[in-house]
């Protein structure tokens, strides 16, 4: 029985931290306004971090194209010196395989200058592809900053509506409060009013009392006896006559 109510104490201890999560306020939902201009951020983000991403990929392209156009130079420039050397040696000797090396060295030569004049031209096609991601990079970062401040505009006029319901909450507390205390001071003034009246009935009550145990009752038996007795005296006077009367004839028989 002891480990049965040590583990049900335990599940229920267990229990009340979920209760005490479960309980805890949570922070007003966010308008659906507010939730997609937070969204469009997000996304025109990304498309600013596609942007720069081509722009820099095109940068390490031209950059490449760069390094190529350099080794091409550097070829071109001693093919340039073979050329002249090659040709030196040909006037020198005046042979037609000195003149065969001369006219091979040139052909390699105008190969080379021929790739190199591709490479700038493909060079000047990056320039360009990286001045249009630079463009796009632009256009996308302008339309991240409206967006962002589309953003704070819903956000701000969310937290002002906030701030007004919050003011009329706490106007209508005031009121509510204001009219407790009203409703609190007129019941106070009508117990007061109800008591003092209570006080004034109980005591125009007493006073009735009061004068009826003022006044003697002895007078009043008194008065009252007076009466009885007079009554008595005038019920007695008839036959006081007739016995009066009856007296001197008894007199006149003897």
């Amino acid at each position: 029985m002891a480990r049965a109510k040590k583990a049900a104490a335990k599940k229920t201890a267990a229990r009340k931290p979920a209760a005490k999560k479960a309980t805890a306020a949570k922070a007003p939902a966010l308008p659906k306004s507010v939730t997609n201009a937070e969204s469009k951020v997000k996304l025109q983000q990304k498309a600013v971090d596609q942007a720069q991403k081509k722009a820099e990929q095109t940068q390490a392209k031209l950059d490449k194209h760069r390094a190529k156009i350099d080794t091409e130079n550097g070829k071109l420039s001693k093919m340039r010196a073979d050329v002249a050397a090659k040709r030196d040696k040909a006037k020198a000797s005046s042979t037609a395989a000195a003149k065969r090396a001369v006219d091979t060295a040139r052909g390699r030569m105008n190969t080379v200058r021929l790739k190199l004049q591709d490479l700038r031209g493909e060079a000047k096609l990056i320039r360009a592809e990286i001045q249009a991601a630079k463009k796009v990079v632009t256009r996308e970062v302008k339309k991240l900053r409206t967006a962002e401040r589309n953003m704070k505009t819903k956000l701000r006029e969310h937290e002002r509506k906030l701030a007004k319901k919050a003011k009329a909450e706490q106007k209508k507390a005031e009121q509510k409060a204001k009219a407790a205390a009203k409703k609190a001071a007129a019941k106070a003034k009508r117990a007061v009013k109800k008591k003092t009246t209570t006080r004034k009935k109980a005591a125009t009550r007493k006073a009735p009392a009061k004068k009826a145990a003022t006044k003697a009752p002895g007078k009043k038996a008194a008065a009252k006896r007076k009466p009885a007795a007079k009554k008595a005296a005038t019920r007695k006077s008839p036959a006081k006559k007739k016995a009066a009367a009856k007296r001197p004839a008894a007199k006149k028989s003897s």
